[in-house]
């Protein structure tokens, strides 16, 4: 139970920097520039993210990598004990969960537009 308690707490407060600092690098952007999210979707999967739908989809982001930083911070700090393999085991993990967590996102973006 405290695990959970803790993956919650750890969620809410990373969230919550997550989306401030995401709205404060957003508006600090020229109009030519993009986010890396927006950059990786259309690159690797060919999506194209509507203007409209834009703050939707920061905040979207906000959330895939709030629970990707979440997921493995609790992972790394009760399943591994040694520093070095919580190193390697953590940047294995996020190249991981980034392809599959934004591949599912691409995914729905392209069934959205009917692709």
């Amino acid at each position: 139970m405290n695990i959970v308690l803790e993956y919650v707490v750890v969620f809410i407060g990373v969230f919550i920097f997550n989306y401030f600092a995401t709205k404060v690098s957003s508006k600090k952007l020229s109009k030519n520039q993009v986010p890396t999210e927006v950059l990786y979707l259309k690159k690797v999967y060919r999506v194209t993210i509507p203007k409209k739908s834009y703050p939707k989809f920061m905040i979207i982001c906000s959330l895939i990598n709030t629970f990707i930083i979440s997921t493995i911070y609790i992972i790394i700090m009760y399943l591994v004990n040694h520093i070095i393999l919580r190193i390697i085991i953590g940047v294995i993990l996020l190249i991981l969960m980034i392809i599959i967590c934004y591949g599912f996102l691409a995914k729905y973006y392209l069934w959205k537009e009917g692709r």
